[in-house]
């Protein structure tokens, strides 16, 4: 038999002996048998078939038979969350090479999409723009675009046929005509995702946007933090900056692009030891003693907490995990005073820690050296000009978004419209910012990112308060 299913990647078991996954082939002997396909978010299929003996003519040929199945789609929105994160794993892969290649991931979501008459297009094309930041080569562009194709298809109804010509098919589906009205920056993206080749025989439009987007820089009213007030909540300082926009990654280090923040308090210094004390006490959960518990859920690693009973509580907290972070940052929130009580306990985004950071600094950063073997204690140093330590340099800082290798080129000039992450999905890694004592100088814009469990030496945190917006859920 050859079994053959939609979706592909089925497991097949006859008579209840796994034979293997769709497409496979498989001797099934004379008789009669059951045979069971199942696949995760599909109902699973069986039948009872009578397996003919071998060809009359001959005793030496067998019989070749095709089974196939098409099985019906029973949890769409668990199959699509399924397909992003697997989808996002490849995207956070660098680079590809012949002998590992990235495994068709949306293509198949969306055949099966298709095939079971699932026709929420606004889930899909969320779902779509959720998946394009982590498109960043074009082995990953082309399974985007075949799912691009299908999904205008079902939009449609009629049959989408693409050109062989990779830049036809950016310049002519839908999706990206539409797209690029809001997200002006595409282009951009397209063009980075392209072979060497096919940038210089393809791509005849992109001097052309190149300069117009020189120009719209040019023009573009840079606003800078203002430190307006501090206050002290329990020992934590934190200074008020203003808001305003600003050019993410304009120090040279990305694709600089426009991004909007709103007023908000940042602490003045990364979470010591202390503090991070003071936290364990109130909640027990998080205390080193129940490590095997809290790597069980996938909240920490087995470095988290190391060597914390030996550190001196001026120094930042490190071998913390974001979820700890974010768990400091709850405790927090409940601790504050009444006059506080619309202000909500977070850790910053990215957009929000790169403002933070603008400001000039009398303070080089903490950065690699000779004399340096860990964090220093936060104290003894210059701040910058708003007034916040060591945002360069000491320890990474864990920002509240997820890493989307891309993100930065799917924007808009608007800078109201650009966020840190899109998409309702999780991705992968969360964003670390500023850089630490075991690296070299690094600029504010560069990105790092870390699994969210993770505990390392190089990260810690800080928290920011920000004024809830009416209506909005504490």
């Amino acid at each position: 038999y050859s079994f053959v299913s939609i979706p592909e990647n089925t497991v097949v078991y006859v008579d209840g002996k796994y034979i293997g996954a769709t497409p496979c082939k498989s001797y099934v002997s004379a008789g009669a048998h059951k045979i069971t396909l199942e696949k995760k978010h599909f109902e699973t299929s069986n039948e009872n078939v009578v397996t003919k003996g071998r060809l009359f003519f001959s005793l030496f040929s067998k019989r070749k038979e095709t089974y196939s199945a098409t099985l019906k789609l029973t949890e769409p929105d668990k199959l699509m969350a399924d397909s992003f994160n697997e989808f996002a794993r490849w995207g956070m892969v660098d680079n590809f090479y012949e002998n590992y290649q990235p495994k068709e991931v949306l293509t198949p979501l969306f055949v099966a999409l298709k095939v079971s008459g699932f026709n929420n297009t606004v889930k899909m094309k969320s779902f779509l723009y959720s998946a394009l930041p982590f498109v960043h080569n074009e082995l990953l562009y082309e399974d985007f675009v075949n799912a691009v194709v299908i999904f205008e298809e079902i939009t449609t109804g009629e049959n989408v046929t693409i050109s062989s010509n990779i830049t036809e098919t950016f310049t002519q589906l839908k999706f990206f005509k539409d797209s690029v009205k809001f997200m002006e920056n595409l282009p951009f993206w397209f063009y980075t995702l392209l072979s060497e080749d096919n940038r210089e025989s393809e791509v005849s439009w992109y001097p052309a946007v190149q300069e117009d987007y020189s120009v719209f820089l040019g023009d573009f009213q840079n606003d800078y933090p203002s430190a307006m007030a501090r206050i002290s909540i329990d020992g934590m300082s934190f200074i008020r900056l203003s808001g305003g926009q600003f050019l993410a990654g304009a120090d040279g280090s990305s694709f600089p692009y426009p991004v909007a923040v709103k007023d908000m308090f940042i602490m003045d210094r990364e979470v010591t030891n202390e503090l991070y004390k003071l936290f364990l006490v109130e909640n027990p959960d998080w205390r080193k003693e129940n490590i095997d518990q809290l790597i069980a859920e996938n909240l920490v690693n087995e470095d988290y907490l190391k060597d914390f009973e030996q550190s001196k509580d001026d120094q930042p907290v490190n071998f913390v995990s974001w979820y700890a972070a974010n768990a400091f940052c709850k405790w927090f929130e409940k601790e504050m005073p009444d006059y506080m009580s619309d202000y909500d306990v977070k850790l910053p985004d990215e957009y929000q820690w790169e403002w933070a950071a603008l400001t000039d600094s009398d303070d080089a950063g903490i950065f690699k050296s000779s004399s340096l073997n860990g964090a220093l204690s936060v104290s003894g140093r210059y701040p910058n000009g708003s007034g916040i330590y060591d945002l360069k340099g000491n320890l990474w800082e864990w920002c509240d978004n997820w890493y989307a290798p891309a993100a930065g080129l799917i924007t808009s000039r608007n800078p109201s419209y650009n966020e840190p992450y899109y998409g309702k999905y999780p991705g992968i890694e969360k964003v670390v910012r500023g850089g630490c004592w075991a690296n070299d100088d690094i600029k504010i814009s560069d990105r790092g990112s870390q699994p969210p469990s993770w505990c390392t030496e190089f990260s810690g945190f800080r928290p920011i308060l920000v004024k809830r917006i009416d209506g909005e859920e504490r």
